[in-house]
């Protein structure tokens, strides 16, 4: 499902004084309600979520990668820099780009939902309503993750309903995500044919709901969600790692068995490319974005992940390479939730819910780390639960470098933890004076969005 369908959701006409003229019926009339009349163009508009996710997912590293502890910059300026050295404010234009991407996936996947009576067909049906709803969720949990209290619109509104724009608190926000998520396990496929490959399956649901529960630390509910998608040995059935770690990023062999859900981009193909591929190379808008020389020397020499994810010359992402494309419209998928993501999730889950790691911890750690060709660890190593803790995180860190994973680890993290770890980062990266405040664990709400409002959005502490 790599093209994009092109469709328009909404057509608004002004007309002059004739009174006659205007009490006729229009002949052609692309208002929505008069567009999504049955399951194809209802469809149309599941497809335009998928889009929605391409726009997010093309900028989403300019929150995440850039502040996070994987990564450091020569001579930041302007919106960059505010961002990495934790100086960012509700002017940013980053911020702002990624919240109006975000809602407005979330508009599509409510307009679904608006006019889902219209569609005949009773699978169709129940299929798109877990696919929007898995969307949905996945923007929603970014958004809190990121920004923390939003607004939560579980319906289309219009652009003057002022009220809707108030910020709901996160634990409303989680609980409704956990909701969708429910209904998307419920009603997606187990699998798709091959021509719609990259829509949201059972799976996908299952992984990204562990995923929230793990981040609230409901741990016993997350490892039932990941448990369906082990299989026997702790290997998966439906999924399973990819032998070469590098090519689960090559455009040769997108959507392998390790892809659970990704989102899809094609480069020459009216705007179907990504541009955050380019963006990380030496002539990108975030050329001096690079893999910082601590998370560089985390690696062990025969790691294969380390050639994978920077070149050891520069220090510039490896992951994304389509050297054949055009400038800021490559051709490479971007990996949302991966088998490695599931197998170490699991292992994360294990060791929280018992008194001391074993083989359920130890198994799935070792998988990922076996594939990558790093050394095995055994329960002596492991240690403590604590001790595991760190190296499950350790080992996440080196797994999805560059893909969007570190921040929100860091911020799901015990907050004092999470302040050390950045304090330290930047003394070793040569920025020892900067401070590390708590409220700057999220970020600020856009100030055009505040008075977009009128005055019902409000600001997060310590940015006012």
């Amino acid at each position: 499902m790599k093209t994009k369908i092109f469709i328009a959701l909404i057509l608004t006409v002004s007309l002059g004084s004739c009174k006659k003229f205007l009490d006729e019926k229009p002949v052609s009339n692309l208002i929505e309600q008069n567009y999504y009349r049955n399951t194809d163009e209802v469809e149309t508009g599941v497809i335009a979520c998928y889009d929605g996710l391409q726009k997010v997912y093309d900028i989403e590293f300019k929150l995440t990668e850039i502040k996070a502890d994987n990564t450091s910059g020569v001579s930041l300026e302007g919106d960059w820099g505010a961002i990495k050295f934790f100086r960012d404010g509700s002017s940013n234009f980053f911020l702002l780009d990624f919240w109006q991407r975000s809602f407005n996936t979330i508009a599509r996947c409510n307009l679904v939902l608006k006019y889902l009576d219209r569609v005949t067909d009773p699978v169709k049906k129940k299929y798109f309503e877990g696919e929007v709803k898995f969307i949905r969720s996945l923007m929603y949990l970014n958004l809190v993750r990121l920004y923390g209290d939003v607004p939560l619109l579980t319906a289309s509104i219009n652009f003057d309903d002022f009220e809707k724009f108030k910020r709901i608190s996160k634990t409303e926000v989680y609980n409704q995500i956990k909701t969708d998520l429910l209904i998307s396990v419920d009603n997606c496929p187990v699998n798709w044919p091959t021509a719609q490959v990259a829509r949201v399956t059972k799976g996908a649901s299952q992984a990204l709901l562990a995923k929230v529960y793990l981040t609230l630390k409901e741990y016993v509910l997350a490892k039932a969600q990941l448990e369906p998608l082990i299989g026997a040995n702790y290997k998966g059935n439906t999924y399973q790692l990819n032998p070469n770690y590098a090519a689960i990023f090559s455009t040769a062999s997108e959507m392998s068995k390790e892809i659970v859900f990704a989102v899809r981009y094609k480069a020459s193909a009216n705007g179907e490319g990504n541009s955050f591929s380019y963006e990380y190379s030496n002539n990108g808008d975030a050329r001096n974005v690079k893999a910082s020389i601590p998370y560089q020397t985390l690696f062990e020499p025969a790691d294969v992940r380390k050639a994978s994810t920077f070149n050891s010359a520069n220090g510039l992402c490896t992951k994304f390479l389509d050297p054949t494309a055009p400038q800021r419209d490559a051709g490479n998928d971007f990996p949302v939730l991966r088998f490695a993501d599931v197998l170490l999730m699991y292992a994360e889950v294990s060791n929280e819910i018992q008194a001391a790691p074993d083989n359920t911890v130890l198994q799935p750690l070792n998988e990922v780390r076996i594939r990558a060709n790093a050394s095995a660890y055994n329960l002596s190593s492991l240690g403590s639960k604590e001790n595991a803790r760190a190296l499950i995180f350790k080992e996440r860190k080196l797994e999805f470098g560059f893909e969007n994973q570190r921040w929100y680890d860091l911020v799901r993290m015990d907050q004092a933890t999470t302040i050390s770890i950045l304090k330290a980062y930047l003394t070793e990266t040569g920025n020892p004076g900067i401070d590390v405040p708590a409220y700057r664990l999220i970020f600020p709400i856009p100030q055009t969005e505040i008075d977009l409002s009128k005055g019902n959005l409000t600001q997060n502490p310590g940015f006012n």
